[in-house]
């Protein structure tokens, strides 16, 4: 398990060591690799889930500061949103997707 605390320091504890910024679920992935090494013969492999701009906010509790904003996301706010509301149901959300790839496919 990972609470908020073990997460904050993970993110600490990566940028110090390797300079990178993780964000809040890869943290937890790391925390509990590291928890888990005793017990396991040969490497373990965490792959980051998310950007830390995503998460600015826990990026700033854990460091002090906001997180680097990759430039592809840029203005990201400014964008139009396009939000589509479905009721909890798989089928209709396939439903949904595979139409939206079919408008993307033309």
């Amino acid at each position: 398990t990972s609470t908020h605390a073990d997460r904050l320091a993970a993110i600490r504890s990566v940028e110090a060591t390797d300079g990178v910024v993780v964000d809040p679920h890869t943290a937890d992935a790391i925390k509990v690799a590291h928890d888990l090494r005793a017990g396991i013969q040969g490497p373990i492999i965490v792959t980051e889930t998310a950007l830390p701009v995503k998460f600015a906010a826990t990026i700033v509790e854990a460091l002090g500061r906001e997180p680097e904003r990759p430039a592809a996301f840029e203005g990201i706010e400014n964008l139009p949103r396009h939000v589509t509301d479905i009721p909890a149901d798989a089928e209709l959300l396939k439903t949904v997707i595979q139409q939206r790839l079919a408008a993307l496919r033309g």
